[in-house]
């Protein structure tokens, strides 16, 4: 009986551990997941913002404010980007050819659960479990075909406080800081050449066993979970190829 119980107490413990390392495999993959999809949609979309074939002048990046999550204009909200392009060459804005990506705390994908929305005038949610959502932008605010600089740097700007100026953006992951200043740059969603995305997604399910006290900074946006939850940070820089980038 002794032999017995000492076999047993062996073979849970070692399926106890097996248990834990599945629910940690699968909470990763969940959020690594979530990742995937938001920044292959997105990326590409962007690429494709401002086509017109036609010359129209009708397509482009049109709103890159803050929003809250009824994707109303918020300077303390998260970051939202809403553009255009040409999708049947016809020169004309029609129906569906504007897009919009912004965050909403939707029930509709789970309870509880931040979703990256698609679509404009009516949102739709595209993937679940997004925490948060950034974005800055390369300009050429000067018309001479170069990106602005900023201290010898590509200039990433925001328009922190919705008050159409351009402010610099430096994001520190390693100190956990995003550093706004003011550039005295009005904002002209034409002089937009690059995007730069940054996602923040969590596990759909809590591990008890596992406290997330990491500090992850999504552009603008400074995040500390602390929580039960598992999170994946992705960024990304698209390029605008329809707006003007000399490539």
């Amino acid at each position: 009986m002794t032999v017995t119980l000492i076999i047993m107490g062996g073979a849970y413990s070692v399926f106890n551990s097996q248990q834990k390392t599945t629910v940690v495999q699968t909470n990763v993959s969940d959020a690594q997941q979530s990742l995937r999809t938001a920044l292959d949609f997105m990326s590409r979309d962007i690429r494709m913002a401002g086509f017109d074939p036609k010359v129209s002048n009708n397509f482009g990046i049109t709103d890159i404010q803050l929003k809250d999550y009824d994707n109303s204009s918020d300077a303390n909200g998260t970051s939202a980007i809403t553009f255009s392009w040409d999708q049947n060459e016809n020169g004309t804005a029609d129906a569906g050819e504007t897009v919009n990506y912004s965050l909403s705390n939707t029930s509709t994908v789970a309870p509880g659960s931040i979703a990256l929305m698609y679509g404009t005038p009516t949102r739709q949610p595209l993937t679940g479990f997004i925490v948060n959502f950034g974005l800055a932008y390369a300009i050429d605010s000067d018309g001479d075909g170069e990106l602005d600089q900023s201290g010898g740097q590509t200039l990433w700007a925001i328009d922190a406080g919705n008050d159409n100026d351009w402010d610099s953006l430096t994001v520190n992951q390693a100190a956990g800081t995003a550093v706004v200043a003011e550039t005295g740059i009005p904002v002209n969603e034409e002089d937009i050449r690059a995007v730069r995305i940054w996602l923040l997604s969590r596990s759909e399910a809590a591990d008890p066993n596992y406290t997330d006290s990491n500090t992850y900074v999504i552009g603008p946006h400074v995040v500390q979970p602390n929580n039960n939850f598992r999170h994946r940070m992705a960024e990304r820089i698209v390029l605008c190829r329809n707006m003007g980038l000399n490539l």
